[in-house]
C-alpha cells in the first residue's frame, strides 16, 4: 500500500556556532530493508532559525503490511558554502508507527533531540494546480521596506488547522505573482472539494520569526470557481476575476487573485478497487490437503449468501467527474481511528510434539538458538504484536496435564497477561517449570472459543476492538470436526485465527480449517517449515489476510473507521534511542 510519512522534531542540539543564530534544520529520509541497500526518498525543505522544526513536505513511500521496514531519519543544518552539519538521526519501524494510536510516534535521536513520525494510508485522488497573486497586500515591513510575501494552505483536520502547503516567498513585493504549485488532493483535503482549506499570507523573515500579513478561508472547489470565473479573460486583468478578501484582525489587508486552479492525474476508482478487490492467486496446495475424511458436521448452512456484490455507486462512475468516490476503508483507517488490536497466543503442549529433551523435537531448548515455537513466537509475535497498544498479550496452553487431568486450556506464566514478545517467550518457557505432563488429546476448541469471548467481551465494552489469536501447534488435532465447529460458531466474533504449523507433522487438518466454507473466514493457517529460512516471508504471510478480515467484519456490521486519533505530544508512545550505531553519508 501507499503511505504518506510526515515529520517534525523537538530540543534539537544546536549546532550554528557561537554568535550564528540557531541551525536551519532538514531532514533526510531513507527507506530500510533486510540486506537491501537504504533507499533516500527524499528531503524536507530547510526550515529557518529553529529547534522544533515542522516540516511540511510530506514522503510518499510503499509498504506492505508485515514486511519489515525501517525508515532511516538524520537531521542536517543547512549551512550555504560549507559541508552541512549533522543534528541527530534515529531509525523508526514503519509498522510500528502504524499500529501506534493515531498512526504517530516518537523516538529519541543520537545527537539529541527527538523525532515525531506520522504515517498514514495514502489514495492517490489526484494533484491540484494553482497559481495565486496578491494586489494591494498590506505592508508589514515598515516605513521604508516591502514586505516579502509567502502563503501557506493549511487544512481543517478533526478541529485543527494543518499546514499542507508553504509557497516560497516574493521578496519586495506588495503585488505577488507566487509560482505554480502542485498539492497532492489527498493531502491537501482527503480529496473532497467543498473542504474547507484556509490560506495565510506572511512576511518572509531570516530569522523565523515570519509575521502574519492576513488570511482568507475558502475550499479547492471556492479556488476553481474563482478562476472559472475570470475563464476567457485577460488573466492580468484584475477586474476581471473573482477576488478573495485578505483581512487580518478583521481589517482588509489586500486581496488575492487565483491565476490557475484545476485538477490533474485523478485516478479512476473502478479500475484500482478492481485490482484491490482480485482474488489472489491460489497458493499451490499440498497434494492431499483436501482429504475427503475432513467433513466438519458443521456445514454452512444452505440459506448463507454473502453480501459480496459491488456498491451500485461504482457502476455509475464517471471518468473525469472532479469527486472520485471515497475509497474503501483500510486496516490502518480503523487502527488510526483508536481500533485497539488484542494479540492473544495458544501454544501446543501435547505429546505428539515429542520428548522436549530430545534434540530435533519442536520444543527442544538447546541453550544456544531458539527452536521452532520460540522462532515463530519472535517473528509472528513482533509483527501482530505492533498494532497491539498496550503490548499486553494472553498466553495460554493446551495438550497436558497437571496432577493427572488433561487440560484443553491453561495458563501459561504468572500473570494473565504478558508484556511484548519477551514476555510471550519467558511465559512459554517457563510452563515447562510447573509440573505439566504433555499428553493427549490435542484439542484448540476451547483457545477457540475462550479467545471468541474476550473478544467479543473487548468489542461490547465500548469503542472498536478486534482480536488476533495465535495458535501454534504441530498439526495433530485428535477431533478435527469438534475444531471445525468452534470456529464456525466464532466466525461472527470480532477476531482472525493464525495457525502456525511447528515440525514436520500433517498438516492436512491445518489445511481444511483454513480453507473451509462456513461463515465468515477467519482462519489462516501457514507452515512454519515452509518459511524457516525467511522469517520475514513468514511475517508477510501471517498478515496477507488479517487486515482484509478485519475490514470485512467491521464493514459488515455497518462500522465505519473513527477519525484519526488526535494526541498530544506527552501522550504519543515514545522510544528510547537506538542502541546500535547507524551510520549514513549524505
Amino acid at each position: 500500500m501507499k503511505c504518506k510519512l510526515y515529520l517534525h522534531a523537538k530540543n534539537l542540539p544546536n549546532v550554528a556556532g557561537l554568535f550564528k543564530g540557531k541551525s536551519d534544520p532538514y531532514a533526510v529520509v531513507k527507506v530500510v530493508k533486510k540486506n537491501q541497500p537504504a533507499i533516500e526518498v527524499g528531503v524536507t525543505e530547510v526550515i529557518k532559525n529553529t529547534l522544533d522544526p515542522r516540516w511540511i513536505h510530506p514522503f510518499i513511500f510503499e509498504h506492505e503490511l508485515g514486511t519489515p521496514m525501517f525508515l532511516s531519519i538524520a537531521v542536517m543544518d543547512k549551512i550555504p558554502k560549507e559541508t552541512d552539519k549533522p543534528m541527530g538521526s534515529a531509525m523508526l519501524d514503519v509498522d510500528s508507527i502504524l499500529g501506534a494510536k493515531g498512526n504517530i510516534k516518537a523516538k529519541k535521536m543520537k545527537g539529541g533531540g527527538i523525532i515525531y513520525a506520522k504515517v498514514t494510508p495514502h489514495t492517490g485522488m489526484g494533484d491540484f494546480n494553482v497559481q495565486l497573486r496578491g494586489v494591494k497586500l498590506k505592508n508589514v515591513e515598515g516605513l521604508f521596506k516591502k514586505s516579502d510575501p509567502f502563503y501557506e494552505v493549511l487544512h481543517l483536520n478533526d478541529g485543527n488547522w494543518d499546514t499542507v502547503y508553504r509557497s516560497e516567498p516574493v521578496m519586495d513585493d506588495l503585488n505577488p505573482t507566487w509560482r505554480e504549485a502542485k498539492v497532492d488532493l489527498a493531502i491537501l483535503c482527503d480529496g473532497k472539494l467543498a473542504s474547507p482549506i484556509r490560506i495565510r499570507i506572511y512576511d518572509f523573515e531570516k530569522k523565523g520569526d515570519h509575521e502574519l500579513m492576513g488570511e482568507f478561508e475558502t475550499s479547492v472547489e471556492g479556488l476553481i470557481s474563482a478562476r472559472a470565473f475570470a475563464a476567457g479573460g485577460d488573466v492580468n486583468d484584475t477586474e476581471s476575476a473573482a477576488a478573495f478578501n485578505v483581512t487580518k484582525k478583521g481589517r482588509d489587508a489586500g486581496q488575492i487573485f487565483v491565476m490557475r486552479a484545476d485538477i490533474s492525474g485523478v485516478e479512476d476508482p473502478a479500475e484500482e478497487r478492481e485490482a484491490e478487490e482480485a482474488p489472489p492467486a491460489e497458493e499451490e496446495a499440498p497434494p492431499a490437503a483436501a482429504a475427503p475424511a475432513f467433513v466438519p458436521a458443521v456445514a454452512a448452512p444452505p440459506t448463507y449468501a454473502p453480501a459480496v456484490a459491488a456498491p451500485p455507486a461504482f457502476a455509475a462512475y464517471t471518468p473525469g467527474a472532479y469527486v472520485p468516490p471515497p475509497p474503501k476503508p483500510t486496516f490502518v483507517d480503523y487502527v488510526a481511528g483508536g481500533c485497539e488490536i488484542n494479540l492473544g497466543i495458544a501454544i501446543d503442549y501435547s505429546a505428539s510434539n515429542g520428548d522436549p529433551r530430545q534434540p530435533g523435537t519442536p520444543h527442544y531448548f538447546s541453550g544456544i538458538e531458539k527452536n521452532d515455537y520460540e522462532a515463530a513466537i519472535a517473528s509472528v509475535g513482533k509483527v501482530l504484536g505492533s498494532y497491539d497498544s498496550d503490548h499486553l498479550h494472553s498466553v495460554w496452553g493446551f495438550g497436558a496435564k497437571y496432577g493427572g487431568i488433561m487440560r484443553n486450556i491453561f495458563q501459561c506464566g504468572p500473570a494473565p497477561e504478558v508484556n511484548g514478545v519477551e514476555g510471550i517467550i519467558d511465559a512459554y518457557r517457563s510452563t515447562f517449570k510447573t509440573g505439566l505432563a504433555m499428553s493427549e488429546p490435542t484439542d484448540i476448541s476451547e483457545v477457540v472459543e475462550a479467545a471468541a469471548a474476550k473478544a467479543s467481551q473487548a468489542q461490547s465494552a465500548g469503542g472498536q476492538s478486534y482480536s488476533i489469536m495465535l495458535i501454534l501447534t504441530d498439526g495433530q488435532i485428535t477431533d478435527v470436526n469438534k475444531a471445525a465447529a468452534s470456529i464456525f460458531k466464532c466466525s461472527k466474533c470480532p477476531m482472525s485465527i493464525v495457525i502456525i504449523g511447528v515440525g514436520n507433522g500433517d498438516f492436512r487438518a491445518m489445511n481444511f480449517l483454513d480453507d473451509m466454507k462456513c461463515g465468515r473466514d477467519i482462519v489462516q493457517f501457514v507452515p512454519f517449515n515452509q518459511y524457516r529460512d525467511n522469517l520475514h516471508a513468514l511475517s508477510k504471510a501471517v498478515l496477507k489476510e488479517v487486515p482484509g478480515q478485519l475490514v470485512e467484519y467491521f464493514q459488515m456490521h455497518g462500522i465505519q473507521p473513527n477519525p484519526p486519533v488526535q494526541q498530544n505530544e506527552d501522550e504519543i508512545t515514545f522510544d528510547e534511542e537506538d542502541d546500535g550505531v547507524i551510520e549514513f553519508s549524505f
